[in-house]
């Protein structure tokens, strides 16, 4: 799971899919937000790289990824398909946005803006959207409440414990968001530890975050040029595993 919320935009081509995506990229950014984009193209052997190119050469002599970088622009071209979950990922560790708006993936399961009549397996996190006819505001709305909902479920330590009375920390994040309740709610909160390995989020009771949290706390403010005295902001700590 990202820290970005995420929003798909799908439906027939010629639907005005990428129109939308532009006019919300620039309304969202007009209200401080950070966006990033993935567009799907499904086509077969299709490349963004150019054949004869330095770059292509590079990819023909098998370069997993090629990086072009100019004063103005850096691409990544990776020389594999991926998942939508492992491009997520990498965007958002890369640019850490507040929205990720996915233009096409008409399958995966993250919530969706859906324009025309293209059916759509599991309406639950689907919004259907007629340029012509609906309201461009209340959409941003929409798209605005998802992104300060996950701001607020993210202040959350993600355990879905039920302590709180809600049945997971999305609810409750809603709940936050709504004013019916407040982070302090959390019966989890203060000191807790969020760990993830290879992406996946791990659940840590409270007996072994207040370990966890209380060890690393001793170590880091143990080292040279740490103010234990000052420590009051989160303490983040990336471990890279070499099983060789």
């Amino acid at each position: 799971m990202t820290n970005a919320a995420t929003i798909g935009v799908v439906g027939y081509h010629n639907t005005g899919k990428t129109t939308l995506v532009c006019k919300l990229i620039e309304r969202l950014r007009e209200r401080g937000y950070s966006v990033s984009t993935i567009k799907n193209i499904p086509k077969d052997g299709f490349s963004m790289d150019a054949e004869g190119k330095d770059t292509w050469k590079h990819g023909e002599s098998g370069a997993r990824v090629v990086v072009a970088s100019t004063l103005d622009e850096t691409a990544f071209i990776m020389k594999i398909g991926m998942s939508l979950e492992d491009i997520l990922r990498i965007t958002d560790s890369m640019t850490s946005p507040d929205v990720i708006l996915v233009e096409g993936h008409k399958t995966e399961l993250i919530p969706k803006i859906v324009l025309g009549e293209m059916p759509i397996e599991g309406e639950d996190d689907v919004r259907r959207y007629d340029p012509a006819t609906d309201d461009f505001d209340n959409l941003l709305s929409y798209i605005i409440e998802t992104i300060e909902v996950k701001k607020v479920y993210n202040r959350l330590p993600g355990m879905n414990c039920g302590k709180c009375g809600y049945d997971d920390c999305m609810e409750m994040a809603e709940a936050v968001f709504r004013g019916e309740k407040a982070i302090s709610d959390c019966l989890m909160q203060g000191g807790f530890v969020r760990a993830t390995v290879d992406g996946k989020k791990i659940p840590m009771g409270p007996f072994v975050q207040d370990i966890v949290s209380k060890t690393i706390f001793g170590m880091v403010a143990s080292l040279k040029g740490v103010d234990y005295t000052t420590i009051d902001a989160d303490i983040t700590i990336e471990i890279k595993h070499d099983r060789r």
